[in-house]
C-alpha cells in the first residue's frame, strides 16, 4: 500500500493488469477516489466505466465499435495536451488507443493510469506493446519494452474465487 501510494504522490504511471473479472477497473475506481480533490482529471474510455468525483474532470469517449466516428486517438493526444490534466486516466488498452496511451505516457504528463487484461507483470508489459504494435508496427520491441519498465509500474490484480488481491506491483 505504502509503494503503492508513493508511486501516486511521485506522479509516476500505473497499468492495472488482470485477467478478466479481476476487479481491474474498480480498483482503478478506488484510485480515483483517493487522489486529491483539486487534481484535474481527464478520463479517455470507450465505454464510461470510471467514476470520478472530483469538480475539475472531462470525460472522453471514443466507441470502439462506432466506423464513423471523426474524432481520433491522433484528436485526443492534441485535446489532452490542451487540457493540461494532472491525471490521465485511460481505461482499458486496446489496439485502437495503445498507441495514443503510450505516446500521453510520454509527454511529460503525470499519472497516466489504464488497465489491461494479462495473467501477470511481464505479460501486461508485452500485451501493451502488442496492442501498440497494431497501429504502429516498426516499433523497436525490445526498447519500447525498457521504456515501459522504466516509466510504467504494473499493478497485478489476481482473483482465487470471490477473493481478489494486489499479487505484485513493479
Amino acid at each position: 500500500y505504502d509503494r503503492l501510494m508513493l508511486s501516486i504522490r511521485k506522479g509516476e504511471h500505473l497499468l492495472i493488469s488482470g485477467a478478466t473479472a479481476t476487479g481491474k477497473t474498480t480498483f482503478l475506481n478506488n484510485i480515483i477516489k483517493i487522489l486529491e480533490p483539486h487534481k484535474r482529471i481527464l478520463t479517455i474510455e470507450d465505454t464510461r466505466e470510471l467514476i470520478v468525483p472530483h469538480k475539475n474532470r472531462v470525460h472522453i469517449v471514443l466507441p470502439r465499435t462506432d466506423q464513423t466516428n471523426t474524432f481520433t486517438y491522433a484528436r485526443v493526444i492534441d485535446l489532452v495536451v490542451r487540457f493540461t490534466p494532472d491525471v490521465i486516466i485511460g481505461g482499458e488498452i486496446s489496439t485502437s488507443n495503445a498507441s495514443a496511451l503510450w505516446e500521453l505516457m510520454g509527454s511529460g504528463h503525470e499519472n497516466c493510469f489504464a488497465t489491461i487484461h494479462a495473467e501477470n507483470p511481464e505479460e501486461a508489459y508485452k500485451a501493451f506493446i502488442a496492442r501498440i504494435m497494431r497501429t504502429s508496427p516498426t516499433i523497436d520491441r525490445e526498447k519500447t519494452l525498457a521504456e515501459m519498465k522504466d516509466k510504467l509500474r504494473v499493478v497485478q490484480i489476481n482473483r482465487n474465487g470471490n477473493i481478489r488481491a494486489v499479487t505484485a506491483i513493479t
